[in-house]
């Protein structure tokens, strides 16, 4: 049966965010090809503003990561109500939260331009962790602790798994694959072994379930939340491997000496490392913030 193009877009985006019922095909591709325009500009304002992708870069903007993961749940526990709640659901908290670090990040290279603190760096982390503070405080005020446990647990998981990854890798420290050890590439895999650790005690433990498209459609095939172990892995050997073994080769062969914003690979390979930590990250924080109260 056909149905308009209205239709189409109420079945597809509207209705998942206005009654949170997760992803499907459409929106997923979507949201991707979102994330790629978005990684696109910041490069270009990067660019512009001679502003290193480095991993002072990176720790001081993870606290925003963690406030936003916190700020879905304040959604989910239904402290916020409609309209206003919409902004809290997937996408929307990704431009919400993209305009409070970005705007922190403005103020503190402002800052930084006229001389008024000396790196920009320490600005915005502390804007960062202010934001990363309140938001569970708030999550404290207005919700009760129901499995303490599981934030250790989740935690012990993912350091577990990446520990096993690095003794296997630094086997091959001496070829050119020593990249998947060096520690930038860790912090990508304990990242999503955090997002999948969480994800197995949420499914195991409690009952949740999977709401993204691939890893759903996974775990109904294995009949088990573990295949999220290999999924993980497995993805992440291939971006790594993308990442720090053919784009450098790419650049290595890449003569003509023509200027772009990708130029430099270093800058587009920490930027796009960034923005997969933060798709492991967020929901490994959402779903440890979700069952520690019982959400």
């Amino acid at each position: 049966m056909s149905f308009s193009f209205s239709e189409f877009i109420h079945r597809y985006y509207l209705d998942p965010v206005i009654n949170d019922s997760g992803y499907n095909i459409f929106n997923t591709l979507t949201w991707a090809v979102i994330l790629g325009i978005a990684v696109f500009l910041l490069m270009k304002f990067f660019s512009a503003t001679k502003t290193k992708i480095d991993r002072g870069f990176i720790f001081s903007t993870l606290p925003f990561v963690i406030g936003g993961a916190s700020l879905r749940v304040v959604a989910d526990a239904g402290i916020i109500k409609a309209p206003w709640v919409y902004f809290l659901i997937t996408p929307n908290i990704y431009f919400v939260v993209f305009l409070i670090a970005f705007s922190s990040l403005i103020v503190s290279l402002a800052l930084t331009h006229f001389k008024l603190t000396g790196s920009y760096h320490k600005v915005h982390a502390g804007i960062g962790c202010l934001f990363a503070v309140i938001v569970p405080g708030t999550l404290l005020t207005h919700c009760t602790i129901t499995h303490a446990w599981v934030p250790a647990g989740v935690l012990a998981g993912g350091v577990i798994v990446t520990t096993v990854i690095y003794l296997i890798a630094g086997l091959f420290r001496e070829t050119k694959y020593a990249c998947f050890s060096r520690p930038e590439n860790l912090a990508v895999l304990l990242a999503h072994a955090l997002d999948a650790t969480s994800t197995i005690i949420g499914i195991e433990c409690f009952g949740y379930y999977e709401k993204h498209v691939l890893p759903s459609f996974l775990i109904d095939l294995a009949g088990t939340s573990f295949v999220m172990y290999p999924l993980k892995i497995l993805i992440w050997l291939v971006v790594i491997y993308a990442l720090d073994i053919l784009l450098t080769e790419e650049g290595e062969e890449n003569t003509s000496g023509k200027k772009s914003i990708f130029s430099d690979i270093t800058q587009t390979r920490n930027i796009l490392k960034f923005a997969i930590i933060i798709l492991g990250l967020a929901p490994a924080v959402r779903n440890t913030v979700r069952i520690f109260f019982g959400i």
